[in-house]
């Protein structure tokens, strides 16, 4: 079996190549790839404004994971859905076009707003990160194709590097951190808020190197992170609490849906080592 994964970008489309400044999604769509190459799996990555007719005539017989879609061409997308088997691995809530299901009320979009819902319907399987994610594309689309792959992807050296992090807690200051961000959905003026009332010492912090900003957030005892929007799954609040950080967030993170989000530690890093042969055997057995 040939698998093709298709992503909007990679981590080396960024700022300095390997990850600097690319988001949650790029990273983990890196290393899903690189999950297959170490399984001598035949595979292949595009970005998916680059996907022609052409590529699809030579993979005809290939498996499709798509993480995301909209800069895929109409014409593709459709030869995609009717023609291939194909699983989409999904960051975000693209059954709206904003992406953002949080402007409705239970999150329940009207169905005159509903996008794509074929392709999702379609889909061999459509992955999800958390029993949150899951639930609402559920509730939109009825679909029976889900699959909560319940957390998100790390490559090993960045779990080795966590793994550090998480055992040197006596130098950290009694501070919280709060992540900058331009986005308001990110709950920036919210997590300061939260901060004062509750008179937290507070850093903002970022910062385009990922291991600087891991560094970053391991350097205080608390991060704080207000998701105003369901988040997918919620990596930062994840890296913290692997690095024996206590995290504040509300019930919109994904995450916090999950059994596994009381562990933190060793404990929580055994378990996201664990999902490289998870998301592998779920993807290879659909």
């Amino acid at each position: 079996m040939r698998y093709v994964i298709v992503a909007d970008w990679w981590p080396e489309d960024f700022r300095g190549g390997g990850g600097n400044h690319s988001g949650g999604a790029e990273l983990s769509d890196g290393i899903l790839f690189s999950i297959f190459q170490d399984k001598k799996e035949n595979v292949v990555k595009y970005s998916s404004p680059d996907l022609t007719a052409e590529i699809l005539d030579n993979e005809k017989d290939s498996t499709f994971i798509i993480s995301n879609f909209f800069n895929i061409h109409p014409y593709v997308l459709e030869r995609i859905k009717d023609e291939f088997k194909y699983i989409l691995y999904c960051h975000d809530y693209k059954f709206v076009s904003h992406m953002q299901p949080q402007k409705y009320e239970n999150f329940l979009a009207p169905k005159e707003e509903l996008i794509c819902v074929d392709l999702f319907q379609r889909a061999k399987a459509v992955i999800c990160q958390s029993g949150l994610q899951e639930k609402i594309h559920k509730d939109n689309l009825g679909l029976s194709n889900l699959i909560n792959f319940s957390g998100n992807l790390w490559s090993k050296d960045i779990l080795n590097l966590i793994q550090s992090l998480s055992e040197n807690t006596s130098n950290r200051n009694d501070r919280c951190s709060v992540v900058k961000s331009p986005y308001a959905e990110k709950g920036v003026a919210e997590a300061i808020l939260f901060c004062q009332k509750n008179h937290f010492d507070y850093d903002l912090i970022g910062n385009r190197d990922y291991k600087t900003f891991l560094h970053q957030i391991a350097s205080n005892n608390g991060l704080v992170f207000w998701a105003k929007l369901p988040e997918t799954c919620g990596r930062i609040a994840v890296e913290a609490k692997m690095m024996n950080v206590h995290v504040h967030t509300t019930d919109l993170l994904g995450a916090s849906h999950e059994p596994w989000f009381n562990l933190s530690g060793e404990e929580l890093i055994e378990v996201m080592r664990a999902k490289h042969e998870e998301i592998y055997k779920i993807l290879t057995n659909v």
